[in-house]
């Protein structure tokens, strides 16, 4: 049985179907009697080449002489259709690639007259096989061949030809054919063969054809035989494995979405029903090559093929990846993948961690993929931008202007001593002087830490019971400002209090001696309360916040916390040493630690290093001492 590609081979340049470029060139030179004496056709396979060489073979010898396109009708075209005549020698240069062979096969025969035409036609396919020295030697018959004799040279890889053969023949470029020219004539050979067919079905065949019409006919010879003479869309799923286009879009919205479950799952049922998993890639590219069309320039027309309900799913599924560079990128992705599954022993693991790659952007460490991450949280921030995540950051302005007086930080602060017996806690609010003396007789604020950013300001004021109670301002360095302590003097009037009274004032500029609370020693709870006042900062401020997700806390006396960074962390500590972001971190530490002074040390210090730089740190909260002995002989 001859096979339909063979069986409907164009005969006659008017039975060509497409390269209409190539068949007009040809008919004109025929005609007008310009024919050349080397040619080049090539161009992706089963598009005509060997085809096209045949015809115009048939043109030169035809029995109706020069100027006459020939009709296939003639003895000589008959001979040239069959493969039977002796002028016409058709090579196979993949099989015939050194130069002993073309000297024996063209050389030493080249100069011998026609045996039964008019011309000598050699048409050698795959003539990219041939080495550098076939071609050298070809080379000069192909300049100067004798004028009875006319060259064909075919390929699908023009790029492996010296640039000496191209320039001395006529080259002609063959496209893939359009879908709707292989569409009408897959039809025609229905009808001819009598073959049932579904339109859907031809559609498919045509997709899998890629613009060559030998794939295409051997397709539908195959279905045939599939379907005892019937073409279904069945049958033409099965047999060339197509996945529905809802498979396609439903794993296209879970790679948006970065569902990894969904695509694993998918590609276990395409496993389970034996489906071709290179080809399923092909078609998931194809997929998203539209759904990167749309995202681009839109629903043009003509840009991409597809009804108005499959156009409203590709903006969807548009939408869903966010970005045009993020679809691109899974193109790319599964083109990579689609070059290792045609080798990998294991497709489907090739394939899985393609669309890992695609879901998850932090498995692979490429610049695409680091870019995706940053695209990511860039819309993440603008999504918290927004609506509330100024709200949440307001209450942490207030605390830290260090410039105001220590009255001004007690101020936000009533909530707690409005616990004891007064119970007015609207009064939390009023003036500043009332809430220096309501907290006076109440040493417990401590239970009220869990007010994150005002809990310290307030703690100075239990000063009159002892020293342990000491006052915890958020800042220690800049209230050098006990200035503004005089309204808490002449309200205790009596002689006891004055010298209880004062004595805090001028203690509060420096709480490390006495914070009023107690020291962590357990190391896995300091690792926790630390973790949990890094997790808050980058929840509440994750510029500031960020610069401690590698720190640990070393040790905590009670009065100050050392809290180690990696080593190279110079920048980092320089950072934390700015009073915007301590303003940020004290209040902080001070919710789950108490009033504590913060040392930053790098890795790379030990011992001495940390001593000195806890001495360093020390000197601002200690020049607040030094002014308190002044005071407590004065009352005395």
């Amino acid at each position: 049985m001859e096979s339909l590609y063979r069986k409907y081979r164009p005969q006659t340049f008017d039975q060509v179907v497409g390269q209409q470029h190539v068949v007009s060139t040809l008919e004109n030179a025929v005609l007008e009697g310009r024919t050349s004496h080397a040619y080049l056709f090539c161009g992706p396979r089963g598009t005509g080449k060997t085809t096209m060489a045949r015809i115009l073979a048939k043109a030169l010898m035809c029995e109706q002489g020069p100027g006459h396109l020939p009709d296939g009708t003639c003895e000589q075209c008959k001979l040239i259709a069959a493969g039977e005549h002796p002028d016409v020698y058709e090579l196979d240069a993949a099989s015939r690639t050194g130069v002993d062979n073309v000297r024996e096969e063209i050389i030493n025969r080249v100069n011998y007259a026609p045996v039964r035409g008019n011309y000598k036609f050699y048409i050698i396919d795959e003539v990219h096989m041939l080495t550098t020295a076939a071609f050298n030697a070809l080379l000069k018959t192909l300049e100067e061949p004798p004028e009875h004799v006319v060259f064909v040279l075919c390929t699908t890889d023009p790029q492996k030809i010296p640039e000496t053969i191209l320039s001395r023949v006529q080259r002609f470029d063959f496209r893939a054919i359009g879908a709707p020219d292989i569409e009408a004539h897959l039809e025609d050979v229905c009808r001819q063969e009598g073959f049932e067919y579904d339109k859907a079905a031809l559609e498919l065949v045509v997709r899998h054809a890629r613009g060559g019409m030998r794939d295409a006919l051997s397709t539908l010879e195959k279905l045939s035989v599939f379907g005892d003479g019937k073409v279904s869309l069945e049958s033409a799923q099965d047999l060339l494995g197509e996945v529905s286009g809802s498979m396609l879009v439903s794993v296209a919205c879970a790679m948006a979405e970065r569902n990894v479950p969904t695509l694993f799952s998918a590609v276990g049922d395409l496993v389970s029903q034996g489906r071709d998993l290179l080809e399923f890639n092909r078609e998931l590219a194809g997929h998203l090559r539209d759904v990167y069309v749309i995202a681009a320039v839109g629903a043009k027309p003509g840009v991409v093929d597809a009804n108005e309900e499959e156009l409203q799913n590709l903006r969807d599924e548009a939408l869903a990846f966010g970005s045009v560079d993020r679809i691109s990128r899974a193109m790319v992705v599964l083109g990579d993948a689609a070059k290792e599954m045609r080798t990998a022993t294991d497709q489907r693991l090739v394939l899985e961690v393609a669309l890992t790659k695609i879901a998850r952007p932090k498995s692979d460490l490429t610049l695409d993929s680091l870019a995706d991450r940053v695209a990511q949280l860039e819309r993440r921030v603008a999504e918290l931008m927004v609506p509330g995540a100024m709200p949440t950051a307001a209450p942490a302005t207030p605390a830290p202007p260090t410039a105001a007086p220590a009255a001004a930080h007690r101020a936000p602060r009533p909530t707690a001593p409005a616990r004891p017996a007064q119970g007015e806690k609207n009064v939390a609010t009023a003036p500043q002087p009332e809430a220096v003396v309501r907290p006076a007789p109440s040493p417990q604020p401590r239970a009220s830490q869990q007010a994150p950013v005002q809990a310290a300001a307030s703690k100075p004021a239990p000063a009159p019971r002892s020293a342990a109670p000491a006052p915890k301002p958020v800042t220690s360095r800049p209230t050098p400002a006990p200035a503004p302590q005089p309204a808490p003097a002449p309200a205790p009037r009596p002689v006891p209090k004055p010298a209880s009274q004062p004595a805090p004032q001028p203690v509060a500029p420096a709480p490390s001696p006495a914070s009023g609370s107690t020291a962590v020693t357990d190391g896995g709870e300091l690792q926790r309360r630390w973790r949990q006042v890094v997790d808050a900062l980058v929840r509440k401020d994750p510029p500031r916040g960020s610069l401690l997700l590698s720190s640990s806390a070393i040790s905590d006396d009670g009065s100050k916390l050392l809290v180690n960074l990696p080593k190279g962390s110079a920048f980092a500590v320089k950072m934390l040493e700015r009073a915007d972001v301590r303003a940020v971190v004290e209040p902080a530490v001070e919710a789950l630690f108490g009033h504590r002074q913060l040392i930053y040390a790098e890795a790379s210090l030990r011992g001495a290093d940390i001593a000195r730089s806890q001495r360093a740190a020390a000197p601002t909260p200690a020049p607040a001492p030094t002014p308190t002995p002044a005071p407590r002989p004065a009352p005395a």
